[in-house]
């Protein structure tokens, strides 16, 4: 992997390049996935998003929510062009890294049933398989 790929905090004037990088990777929620959202996020755990960045590109991000009961993973996204370099294996080095300096020995993430690639790539990680679940969403806006 190129070394200058720079791991950093999320920041909101990110926002547009973030969002074109979650299109591009097909991990894009419309309903979760604005500025406003993601400032409330950063404001909770200034920490909890961060980018990769080269050459003032945002080339991938990996998502974290720390609980002290139960933490999880989210939104590992690397762009297309620059896939098959480790990166994805360096933004879950460092999410990994600040959960675990939190106190989080045992994190979680979801993986959608038909991605068996994503899946192996977490195995080779040593992550396991708990269990199926299903993941229901309410809105509470309504």
């Amino acid at each position: 992997m190129n070394i200058d790929v720079t791991l950093r905090n999320y920041q909101d004037e990110d926002f547009p390049a973030l969002q074109q990088l979650l299109i591009d990777t097909q991990i894009f929620y419309e309903p979760l996935d604005k500025q406003v959202i993601f400032q409330r996020k950063i404001n909770h755990d200034a920490e909890s998003i961060i980018v990769a960045e080269q050459d003032r590109h945002i080339i991938g991000t990996i998502f974290f929510v720390y609980d002290p009961w139960n933490s999880f993973i989210f939104r590992l996204g690397v762009h297309p062009d620059h896939q098959g370099q480790g990166l994805a294996n360096r933004l879950m080095d460092e999410a990994e890294k600040r959960l675990r300096n939190r106190g989080m020995p045992r994190p979680t993430l979801f993986v959608e049933e038909d991605k068996e690639e994503v899946l192996t790539f977490y195995k080779k990680r040593g992550w396991e398989v708990l269990y199926k679940v299903f993941c229901l969403e309410k809105d509470l806006q309504q």
